[in-house]
């Protein structure tokens, strides 16, 4: 199931994985991620979409969306990871943040890519001597690598994906926007004009998370924002995003952001109140 994230996450770390690895849980949390793949290739689901990574590949994950991965037990990866949140890289530095949320796939020139390790390699040291401001030296960096990726990123769509991926794609997109409609398996599998046993292990083949499992995630994330923009009655938020039985959806919701969705109402209100006008 996927599970909310609440707590601290290193900015920067590197890591090898064997070519059999696949995340456990999808996950989501409160911190932007900027992946890097250093070698090898790898699949990565993010919200409603599928991302097909070759080295040299960048992919964003934006705060608040669930996300995992896998290997497909092709090959052995090693990827870098940054992980911050919007007070750590700065306003002003925002609109690279919107221009990574609008296209999430990057590949930069080879040539460029010598840069952009010499950076790692900086940002590396900063963590290990720890000297005074390391932290702040850090976040220079990164925006050095935001500022290099929007001047130099290509234009051309990294991967084209299968007919196989599209149309899994082409479902967990019509899911996500469709969270009040009928998203059973016998419903699904009609419309994309497949059996159901089949629409079912392929939905899990290519992203990794079980098709009751996705629609359920859907639902909740709708009913996130409709908690947070709204005052209407948790029953309502819970028909409006196809829960037929509220109890179910509290259980549901609290499994997924570990609180209950009268306390996410709560939260929000509070953080809502203490926002600058």
């Amino acid at each position: 199931m996927a599970v909310y994230v609440d707590g601290k996450i290193p900015f920067f770390s590197r890591r090898t994985r064997d070519k059999y690895f696949k995340m456990a849980d999808a996950h989501f949390h409160d911190n932007h991620e900027l992946y890097y793949l250093e070698n090898g290739k790898t699949k990565y689901f993010i919200g409603s979409e599928i991302y097909l990574l070759a080295p040299g590949d960048f992919l964003f994950i934006p705060k608040g969306e669930f996300h995992k991965t896998d290997n497909g037990g092709d090959s052995s990866t090693e990827r870098l990871l940054f992980v911050f949140n919007d007070d750590f890289i700065g306003s002003e530095y925002s609109c690279y943040i919107d221009e990574l949320s609008e296209d999430r796939h990057v590949r930069l020139p080879q040539e460029q890519l010598q840069l952009f390790r010499e950076i790692i390699r900086k940002i590396e040291k900063e963590a290990e001597l720890r000297q005074k401001n390391y932290i702040e030296m850090q976040k220079l960096y990164l925006r050095q690598i935001l500022i290099l990726i929007s001047r130099f990123r290509q234009k051309d769509n990294p991967k084209k994906l299968s007919e196989t991926y599209i149309l899994i794609r082409n479902a967990a997109r019509y899911i996500s926007s469709n969270c009040n409609q009928d998203l059973s398996l016998s419903a699904l599998s009609r419309k994309y004009a497949v059996s159901p046993g089949y629409f079912s292990k392929l939905f899990k083949k290519v992203t990794g998370v079980g098709l009751n499992e996705y629609v359920n995630i859907s639902r909740v994330t709708a009913a996130r924002e409709l908690l947070k923009a709204s005052n209407i009655p948790i029953t309502r938020v819970a028909e409006e995003c196809g829960f037929n039985d509220s109890n179910y959806f509290a259980q549901v919701f609290k499994k997924i952001n570990g609180i209950t969705p009268k306390k996410y109402a709560l939260q929000a209100a509070e953080k809502s109140k203490g926002a600058p006008l």
